[in-house]
């Protein structure tokens, strides 16, 4: 019989196959077995109700933007799929392969059942918690995305000028006229070394100057050479990163070389 109690479950897969969801997406369906089910408030897991212990699975593994589902890895975490055929998982051996599922009531056009809301391996802690990367995959995160997180920084507030002391009125003294500008420069227009002209991506231009910097140029003085080599090149730190063009990129991440690269 059919699981009819809401919880964490290990067991085994006693069937499974890759086949078609109703929006014609592929999905892996796994016919599973539970032999414990865990309890919580002694911490411990007990054995499951013999009388009750069958469930259904229904994992959609590409959603509808064409990307990987949180099932697709978790099915490759748990099989040791490598996710590139999906002929390879249909003809994976399943069957009697161990597994942790968890079970949760679902609500579709008013009617509620239980269904397996999630999988994972058999050790894996059954209690919830909030699901974190941690420092080196932060560190990954912020490389792979510096370019993005630069151009969106938020800029600092303006921070008021004090009171100036009054002073004794006095005759003003002359004072030279300003040079003009030099030509072929408008005045007020950010300057912008000569680079050579070429084209990149974002990603591209990150990774090339991480991978170039000095040993002692620190992760906070990149990120803020790359600020300005951004601000520099379009005038704007707030600029969307869609208007940044692959010539800018390629600017910006001369600019940042220029100040944080190795001789």
């Amino acid at each position: 019989m059919l699981i009819n109690v809401a919880g964490y479950y290990k067991g085994t897969i006693q069937d499974g196959g890759v086949g078609e969801s109703s929006g014609g997406f592929p999905q892996l369906n796994l016919a599973l077995k539970a032999t414990e089910v865990y309890d919580p408030e002694t911490d411990s897991w007990l054995p499951a109700n013999p009388e009750a212990d069958e469930i259904y699975y229904y994992g959609v593994l590409i959603d509808s933007k064409d990307h990987e589902t949180l099932n697709a890895k978790q099915v490759k975490k748990i099989t040791g799929w490598d996710g590139a055929s999906l002929v390879e998982l249909a003809t994976m051996a399943l069957v009697e392969m161990p597994i942790q599922f968890r079970v949760e009531p679902n609500t579709y056009n008013e009617k509620t059942t239980l269904q397996v809301s999630w999988i994972d391996e058999p050790g894996a802690s059954p209690v919830r918690g909030v699901r974190k990367l941690d420092a080196d995959g932060v560190k990954a995160l912020q490389a792979k995305y510096a370019g993005v997180l630069a151009s969106t920084k938020a800029p600092k507030k303006a921070v008021s000028a004090p009171a100036a002391a009054p002073v004794t009125a006095k005759a003003p003294t002359p004072v030279a006229a300003p040079a003009p500008p030099k030509r072929g420069r408008p005045a007020g227009k950010p300057v912008i070394p000569k680079t050579n002209v070429g084209k990149c991506t974002a990603d591209e231009a990150w990774a090339a100057v991480s991978s170039l910097k000095r040993d002692n140029v620190t992760d906070e003085e990149l990120t803020t050479a790359w600020t300005a080599a951004i601000t520099s090149v379009t005038g704007d730190i707030n600029t969307v990163e869609e208007k940044i063009t692959p010539e800018n990129w390629f600017q910006i991440k001369e600019l940042v070389l220029a100040k944080t690269a190795k001789v």
